[in-house]
């Protein structure tokens, strides 16, 4: 089977990789200029929204495009995210020459941002996990053995979270914890510059220099208004860094930053973000009955249509009798 020019690379270097694996992550996740020179490898929980924000602002995007295939968010400006609303092509859709270009020459920006392994999968499991998002619903069955149940919740810790991450080493993992080297396969893509999110200005300045325009700023986006406390310790740090080991080597971050926030305080809520995350829920549930609604009603007038069609022919067969 021939792969174009960018996933045989990325095999060449990652031979034990599943091609058709790495040919949907890079369809998905990169997004590449012939004019601008450059080419993006998104990573999640590592200011992909911001990025992805801001290309739209850059490249004049149409409206939003919500609930897009296999989209289930709840948040209006997380459907960013469905590919279709990020208008530059992905390396996959490139010509082979184009490929070979953006991923060889010398006045090409490749680019990525990164984020310190512990500080991310907290951010997964604040965002994804403890609310039991409904991307993500199979963790909760997984660790609860069911839904939440009615009334009082038992969301599920920090450290419960990593012991289900260990027990699943053998099986993929959602991309919004996978390892940061399995989503930008860094050895084959030859980036020019791998940003931090704990230094987004500087990506931010390399990028304006790079399509010569002033100063620009990645929006803050994705905030997290409920942030219960992980509580690291020594010894689930020492779990998570196995777990992340590779990426805290191949992006530079220190084993012993894992965050001293293990004091046991009351989550921080702001007032105005809660507000604005339950309407935005409500917003999308509504839009979501709306829409059971006309599907009930289109089934019912096609089954209506169907079964006149059958009392009409029917009728015309039992006249000819």
């Amino acid at each position: 089977m021939a792969f174009s020019y960018v996933v045989a690379r990325v095999l060449d270097t990652y031979p034990h990789l599943n091609p058709k694996q790495v040919e949907a992550r890079l369809a998905y996740a990169s997004f590449a200029s012939m004019k601008d020179r450059f080419v993006y490898v998104e990573v999640p929980k590592a200011a992909c929204t911001a990025m992805k924000t801001l290309m739209r602002e850059l490249y004049g995007s149409a409206t939003l495009q919500l609930f897009g295939p296999l989209r289930r968010e709840t948040d209006r400006s997380m459907f960013v995210h469905a590919r279709e609303n990020v208008p530059l092509p992905p390396l996959t859709a490139l010509a082979e020459r184009d490929q070979r270009d953006l991923l060889e020459a010398q006045d090409v920006l490749r680019f990525t941002i990164v984020r310190n392994p512990y500080a991310r999968l907290v951010s997964a499991w604040r965002s994804k996990v403890f609310l039991c998002d409904p991307s993500v619903e199979d963790v909760h069955a997984a660790v609860r053995g069911a839904a939440p149940a009615i009334g009082r919740k038992h969301p599920i810790g920090f450290a419960e979270f990593v012991a289900y991450l260990e027990s699943r080493l053998e099986k993929p993992w959602d991309a919004h914890w996978r390892r940061q080297v399995d989503l930008t396969f860094p050895k084959a893509l030859a980036f020019t510059h791998v940003g931090k999110t704990e230094n987004l200005d500087a990506t931010s300045i390399i990028l304006s220099r790079h399509l010569n325009r002033q100063a620009m700023t990645a929006p803050r986006a994705n905030k997290t208004f409920i942030k219960p406390a992980a509580r690291y310790s020594e010894e689930l740090a020492r779990r998570v860094y196995g777990l992340y080991e590779e990426d805290f080597m191949t992006f530079g971050y220190d084993r012993e930053s894992w965050p001293r926030d293990q004091g046991d305080h009351p989550s921080v809520v702001s007032v105005d973000g809660l507000i604005d995350e339950v309407i935005e829920r409500n917003v999308i549930i509504a839009y979501l009955y709306s829409e059971r609604e006309r599907l009930r009603k289109e089934y019912n007038a096609t089954y209506r249509f169907s079964l006149a069609r059958i009392r009409n022919k029917l009728r015309r067969l039992a006249g000819s009798g």
